[in-house]
């Protein structure tokens, strides 16, 4: 038993080893910034060469830490990707973002802090305006008549689900 713990151990550092390998061609860590860094509201997603899904190109080069031509532009790593921005609101609407590698329907639902559920819609097509790819859709959603608080917005496209917190940060006055 000892002997099969210690080979799991041994396989599972190679290939953490191995990954590590993969993406440092790519990644500079030393240049890695926080999240707060400017990257703008844009959302113009790309797929970095370490199968994660940046916002844009800024954040992929300064939150990511991925040298110049690293990302392939234009697309996610999965089949959806979504946004939110901003991620604390006021009284004024939310603009969620998603790409879709195929245009499918969407469901969306808000749950507060305690899982109520808050808000939910379906979507069969959502355009966005200020995107000039069609795969990029998006929606304004009311957030106006949320408490204050956390909550958690999940996109729901084919049986799979992406996920972003936000908050709520003043009350309708």
């Amino acid at each position: 038993m000892r002997i099969l713990l210690i080979a799991c151990m041994l396989v599972l550092g190679l290939s953490e080893s191995h990954a590590q390998q993969q993406f440092s061609y790519c990644v500079d860590s030393t240049r890695i910034e926080d999240k707060f860094w400017p990257c703008g509201t844009t959302y113009e997603p790309v797929c970095g060469c370490d199968n994660v899904t940046y916002k844009n190109e800024c954040a992929a080069y300064y939150w990511g830490g991925l040298l110049d031509g690293s990302w392939t532009t234009s697309t996610v790593c999965g089949n959806f990707d979504i946004n939110f921005y901003p991620t604390a609101v006021s009284n004024f609407p939310g603009t969620f973002s998603i790409f879709l590698k195929t245009i499918s329907p969407v469901t969306l639902y808000i749950y507060d802090a305690f899982g109520k559920l808050k808000f939910s819609e379906y979507y069969s097509s959502i355009s966005c305006s200020n995107s000039f790819n069609p795969n990029i859709l998006c929606r304004e959603i009311p957030v106006q008549n949320l408490d204050m608080g956390v909550y958690i917005l999940i996109a729901v496209v084919n049986g799979e689900h992406q996920s972003v917190k936000f908050a709520k940060i003043s009350k309708f006055e």
